[in-house]
This record gives structure tokens, C-alpha cells and sequence, in this order.
């Protein structure tokens, strides 16, 4: 298990700050920010690379620890990924975000069953629950914006 709870924790709270800053600056008129572009585009962009990100965390789960995971990691965090994708590719950018909150959420829940098994540590989970949570709450207000 992850044992530097202050590392994850800190890593993870600072990867809900382009969400935050994207959802954030908007209210204060700013809806482009150079030489990035457009907070909405920027924010669907960061959601697909973190999307990926716990997907791949969740590959490594599987590829290190396969008889500990409670089903197939493997697979289920491609599909995640895959559908994440096709929403980013092929759907208006509101609808890309609201797939990026339901991926978010599943593989959340994914990390509850792990830390139910005792694959992940508590704490981490609950790194993730505030991680998501914030990101989520962002991530809606950029879809709504």
C-alpha cells in the first residue's frame, strides 16, 4: 500500500487546481486564458489526462496485485477510459465534463470496493473522496457556464 499519506495527498489536491482555477475564473469574466485557450476546452483536456491517469493507476492495482482486485481492473478501467474518450471525441464539450464527473465517480467507487479489500489504504481513499468531490463541483460549473 501507499504509505506517504502527506505526498498522495498534497499530489492530489493539486490536481484538482486547473479544475478549480478553470471553474473559478469565469465568474470573474475571464473565459480565456493565454497561451492556453479556453478554460472549458482547457478543463475537458485536463479531465481526459486525469480520467487516464486513474485508469492507469488502477492497470498497475491489477499488473501488481491481480489476485487481490475484487474483479477485472484491467478491463473495467478501459471501458471507463474508452467511453471518457468517445464523449471527448465525438460530443459537445458540457457532455464531455459530465462523462469526465461519471468516470470520476466510478472509478472512485472502484476505490472503495479496493480499500473495502484492503488493496488500497483508507487514507488514500479518502484523499480520493476530497480529490473527487472538488473536481466534480468544478467540473460542473464549467459544464453549466
Amino acid at each position: 500500500m501507499i504509505k506517504d499519506r502527506a505526498l498522495y495527498s498534497s499530489l492530489a489536491f493539486a490536481g484538482t487546481l486547473p479544475f478549480l482555477v478553470c471553474a473559478l475564473l469565469p465568474l470573474t469574466g475571464v473565459s480565456n486564458l493565454e497561451p492556453f485557450g479556453q478554460l472549458d476546452l482547457l478543463a475537458n483536456s485536463y479531465g481526459l489526462a486525469i480520467v487516464s491517469f486513474l485508469a492507469g493507476i488502477h492497470w498497475a492495482m491489477a499488473l501488481m496485485r491481480p489476485r487481490q482486485a475484487p474483479f477485472n481492473l484491467l478491463v473495467a478501467s478501459n471501458l471507463i477510459l474508452l467511453v471518457t474518450w468517445f464523449a471527448f471525441v465525438l460530443a459537445e464539450t458540457s457532455l464531455s465534463l459530465m462523462t469526465q464527473i461519471a468516470a470520476l465517480v466510478v472509478l472512485l467507487l472502484i476505490d472503495r470496493r479496493l480499500a473495502n479489500n484492503a488493496v488500497i489504504s483508507e487514507s488514500y481513499f479518502q484523499a480520493r473522496l476530497v480529490a473527487t468531490v472538488l473536481a466534480s463541483v468544478a467540473l460542473v460549473l464549467i459544464a453549466l457556464n
